[in-house]
């Protein structure tokens, strides 16, 4: 790691290619870690909202949940990965007109 400093003061840190490498798995091990933590209720709070807003049953949402949960798992197993690929539901969502990033961008400036 190289420090930044100026004026006797610290401003700033490079990092080389293994501390970055070291500090993205472990963010990765801490956002799975509070994705375990959390899941039921995310789980819960998204069937809640489908059954009250949109009248799924318990049948229709066993049948969500059923294939939420695997799609959840492949974002888990990205997050397992040690490179930076690209998590793959944000871009079949961008073919047809969904950017998610750009609607939570909207939200959070209400």
């Amino acid at each position: 790691m190289f420090i930044k400093r100026s004026g006797g003061k610290i401003f700033g840190a490079i990092f080389t290619a293994a501390e970055t490498k070291a500090m993205n798995i472990e963010i990765n091990r801490q956002i799975l870690e509070a994705d375990t933590k959390y899941s039921t209720d995310v789980d819960a709070m998204v069937l809640w909202v489908l059954h009250s807003c949109f009248g799924f049953g318990k049948k229709r949402l066993r049948r969500f949940y059923d294939e939420f949960s695997a799609e959840h798992q492949r974002l888990r197993d990205y997050y397992e990965m040690p490179d930076d690929g690209a998590w793959l539901c944000k871009y079949k969502l961008k073919d047809i007109g969904v950017d998610a990033d750009k609607w939570n961008d909207e939200r959070s400036s209400l």
